[in-house]
């Protein structure tokens, strides 16, 4: 779980949605930013005397770097990412255990899922994972979304996640385990909750469009897609989920954080 920028209420509803699992067969690395890890180990003195939680300050750069950490210092086969401010369905550790096991070639498994809003109200109903991935199937969209779990050593062996990236962990790293010759695996079970929010920092909402669509060309040329492709992606993006961007650019945000603009206000997927 890496948490930077945070909203206490739902950092604890998160954190909460571990201990409810049914089964107990997990372990909770918490990796934070050393400026700030002193003031988060007293914010969670409470679930930090659990044994089975750990905090631990990020020894790389941004998310990736985070999630980097928390892959070295697991010490299971197979880990998993939630954000600190959605949630897993009580049954997620229990479902993964069941479906490692009973399919030991698979690399990486990923889920069905649900959205709610800031206030946990339903705002989707279930939506399932796709059945089958293959390499050629990021060239064209983002096959796998949260929950993802995934073989740590495979990952590890290519360095994990791309630290010069902010927005990394659903599409460009499991792209990297596809050209490295992970198995993916579907759960259609809803293990994952996301959380649609404007009450704190998100990436999808925070972070200025037109940085995330030079983000989201860079992993595409990173991945040897053309220019006439990537720009096509780009555009794509522009018109659906990277309206979700509260600020067009750094200027815009700078502009409207001084007039005092209300960011609960910004478009919202329909998740129809």
């Amino acid at each position: 779980m890496p948490v930077k920028r945070f909203h206490e209420a739902y950092l604890r509803e998160a954190i909460a949605s571990v201990l409810r699992q049914t089964s107990s067969a997990w372990r909770l690395i918490v990796v934070t930013e050393p400026a700030q890890s002193a003031t988060l180990a007293r914010l969670l003195e409470d679930v930090l005397a659990d044994p089975r939680i750990a905090l631990i300050s990020n020894e790389g750069r941004r998310l990736a770097g985070a999630l980097n950490t928390g892959m070295r210092h697991a010490t299971t086969d197979f880990v998993a990412s939630l954000l600190g401010d959605d949630l897993w369905d009580g049954e997620a550790v229990a479902v993964l255990g069941r479906r490692i096991a009973a399919s030991p070639d698979a690399d990486f498994l990923h889920s069905s899922r649900r959205y709610i809003d800031g206030e946990g109200r339903a705002i989707s109903g279930v939506i399932r994972g796709r059945a089958s991935v293959a390499l050629d199937d990021f060239a064209s969209g983002t096959p796998v979304k949260h929950l993802l779990c995934w073989r740590k050593d495979l990952a590890l062996s290519f360095g994990g996640m791309d630290e010069s990236l902010d927005l990394v962990d659903d599409f460009d790293f499991p792209w990297c385990m596809a050209e490295h010759g992970a198995t993916f695996s579907a759960v259609p079970e809803c293990l994952y909750v996301y959380r649609d929010h404007r009450e704190a920092y998100r990436l999808t909402t925070h972070v200025p469009q037109s940085v995330q669509a030079r983000q989201l060309a860079e992993v595409l040329r990173k991945h040897g897609l053309d220019r006439a492709a990537i720009r096509d992606r780009v555009e794509q993006a522009r018109r659906s989920y990277l309206q979700q961007a509260l600020y067009a650019s750094p200027l815009d945000r700078s502009i409207k954080r001084l007039s005092g603009a209300d960011p609960r206000r910004g478009w919202r997927e329909t998740y129809g």
